[in-house]
């Protein structure tokens, strides 16, 4: 038992990844009779717990795990309780807080593939948020920040990609590390657009970015998803300071960046596919904290 749970009086299990079924977690954090069921028993709370219940699969329709470090719940009907404003994620599943802002309980989250009989317990999860288009049952979502980082045995058996996951314009594949022919494809893609959009990140949670026009790249990479970042400049650019270079994302999006903070396409191209196949910062250019 951890000193925040002891002080709010949680029973906890002894270990992360341990594995239980709803009965056994529901006794391990509190008093099974005062357990209220919800969702169809995915959720269930409890005085000073909400557990999760979630067996992951399909990100488009079912609960899936977005990175080694949060979980995404997606109900299967929109239905559960027709007598709360949110039917299908209730209030007593959603609201943790006090009227102060106090934690009044604490939501822990179990998970299991797809044919598993019991749950894995991967700990506490903090709500940060819940939503959707309305009426589509597969676009209606809650998200989940892990407090422990699943290790990656655990994360690759819970669906988690081995390689890489790369998104497209918006569009996300996953590869396996070293399918070099692949991804050069989505690269020849990206550099016959004239406006273009990826993403490349794995289960060490860093990331590289690249948005292109017809001319040029800007690349932003993060050591961490709440990183600040780390930027190109090009040394060999001798136009105007001031000047800007216009993008224009798939989701509607423009962003305009100096363009000596930008790269010609195909070298700002060429960094990307170093990235994937060495797995490291290329160092071929400088990077700053300053876009």
């Amino acid at each position: 038992m951890n000193a925040d749970a002891a002080v709010q009086g949680i029973k906890m299990p002894s270990e992360l990844y341990s594995p239980f079924n709803p009965a056994e977690a529901v006794a391990a954090f509190g008093d099974p009779q005062t357990a209220q069921w919800f969702c169809d028993g995915q959720p269930v709370v409890l005085p000073k717990s909400v557990l999760c219940f979630a067996t992951v699969g399909n990100p488009d329709s079912q609960p899936f795990l977005g990175t080694p470090a949060s979980f995404v719940w997606k109900p299967g009907r929109l239905n559960y309780d027709s007598n709360d404003k949110v039917p299908w994620f209730p209030t007593a599943v959603r609201e943790v807080w006090g009227s102060n802002r106090e934690t009044l309980k604490e939501h822990h989250v179990f998970l299991r593939p797809q044919g598993d009989e019991k749950f894995i317990y991967v700990g506490n999860a903090h709500l940060g948020s819940w939503g959707g288009r309305p009426g589509e049952v597969g676009e209606m979502s809650a998200g989940f920040s892990l407090n422990s980082k699943l290790p990656r045995d655990l994360w690759t058996r819970l669906g988690g990609y081995p390689g890489w996951e790369v998104e497209v314009n918006h569009q996300v594949r996953r590869m396996d590390i070293g399918d070099l022919s692949s991804f050069r494809s989505l690269l020849d893609e990206l550099s016959s657009q004239k406006f273009g959009h990826l993403q490349i990140t794995r289960y060490e949670e860093d990331s590289l970015t690249i948005h292109t026009n017809s001319r040029r790249g800007w690349l932003m990479y993060l050591r961490f998803p709440a990183d600040s970042g780390l930027y190109t400049h090009d040394e060999q650019y001798a136009g105007d300071s001031e000047a800007e270079e216009f993008f224009l994302c798939a989701c509607g999006i423009d962003l305009e960046f100096l363009a000596s903070r930008t790269l010609p396409k195909p070298a700002a191209l060429r960094l990307v596919e170093e990235f994937f196949v060495s797995g490291e910062l290329p160092r071929s250019v400088p990077w700053t904290a300053s876009y």
